[in-house]
């Protein structure tokens, strides 16, 4: 543990959800928190209750102008009891791309690794027995200050909670296009978790809800007519036999389970293409039997079956139950995140690991 860190067990312990119970996320009793002081050093790292979190003062550029990112990972329970992380280094590593997107400070790996072991051996027992149960961690990078207007931030803060996550959305998933709603433009900031480009969302959320679609199925800017993603999740689709997702072009968000299920495609012998992925292209395939599977994918759900998709006031519906390409990411993923299966590419990082990993 760093010498830098207090931890202070909480005096008041929460009562623990029976395991199944949960209906939505539920916060355990503590949390990570450090402050900027001078020459943007990170100071006062701390593992305490997490009302002890410090406030952001209401002229905090987070508040006024948006100027915060956010990421979350997740911790696993192992088969032989043990507690892991899901690539907490990759995480970081796009938190930090954020920071440097919003003037922001970075944050160092290493302490940061530090301060989720404390964590999460202060919340260990919040996290079932049963192998693969997760405990989500939402981190936080936001702006403070005294002033009313944006610019490169010196007074930040940094924070980790972690709560139980809920049931998990199993799928099979349905999206549709919002007319008149884009998510990111080139250029902009859809590469990355920011406040501003999370709540833009909202509206376009409730209206696709409001004709029983789970997810918004966006597209780009310019044009619309390229896929970006299902709502927050990353998409692929099997494409002739290819396994294909659209490229990163700054647009899409690079997920971490995304670059998972690419590297394990690549491991496995699996063809996969990453190109601009045309809706039209997509929605003839699923009439014409080319297109014969697509899965979201993200940190809370792993590999989750697309079931349909609407457009134009049509649904385009995907072949019945999870197909195979699906069935075999999504299990080899989780495979992994219960320890059941081997980690060629080291993604675990238990909580007694010490030894830094740099992304």
């Amino acid at each position: 543990m760093s010498s830098e860190l207090t931890v202070t067990p909480t005096g008041a312990p929460r009562p623990r959800p029976e395991p199944g119970t949960e209906t939505g996320p539920v916060l355990t009793d503590h949390a990570f928190f450090m402050r900027t002081g001078k020459r943007r050093q990170w100071q006062g790292l701390t593992v305490a209750d997490r009302d002890a979190i410090p406030p952001l003062r209401p002229t905090a550029a987070a508040v006024l102008a948006g100027q915060s990112v956010a990421d979350e990972f997740a911790a696993y329970r192992l088969a032989d009891g043990t507690v892991s992380v899901f690539r907490p280094d990759s995480h970081v590593k796009r938190l930090n791309n954020g920071a440097r997107r919003l003037a922001l400070p970075q944050v160092d790996f290493d302490r940061v690794w530090s301060a989720v072991r404390a964590l999460l051996r202060q919340d260990a027992d919040w996290l079932p027995a049963a192998p693969g149960s997760a405990l989500r961690l939402r981190a936080v990078l936001a702006a403070d200050g005294t002033g009313l207007d944006a610019g490169p931030a010196d007074d930040c803060l940094f924070y980790v909670l972690a709560a139980l996550p809920g049931p998990a959305e199993t799928g099979p998933l349905r999206a549709t296009t919002v007319d008149g709603y884009v998510r990111a433009w080139p250029g902009g900031t859809g590469d990355l978790r920011t406040a501003s480009g999370t709540a833009p969302g909202v509206v376009p959320g409730e209206i696709a809800a409001n004709y029983g679609y789970g997810h918004v199925l966006w597209l780009d800017g310019p044009q619309g007519r390229f896929v970006q993603q299902i709502g927050d999740l990353n998409a692929f689709f099997v494409v002739d036999g290819v396994l294909t997702t659209p490229a990163l072009d700054r647009s899409v968000l690079p997920g971490v389970t995304r670059d998972s299920v690419v590297k394990l495609a690549r491991d496995t012998g699996t063809e996969i293409a990453e190109r601009p992925v045309e809706l039209a292209g997509i929605l003839k395939g699923i009439a014409d039997g080319t297109v014969t599977e697509a899965f979201a994918t993200g940190t809370a759900t792993g590999v989750v079956p697309v079931g349909s998709l609407g457009h134009q006031g049509e649904e385009h519906r995907l072949p019945d139950g999870t197909g195979p390409v699906t069935a075999r990411f999504r299990d080899l993923l989780a495979g992994i995140r219960r320890g059941g299966a081997v980690d060629r590419f080291g993604w675990m990082r238990r909580v007694t690991e010490v030894a830094p990993v740099h992304a």
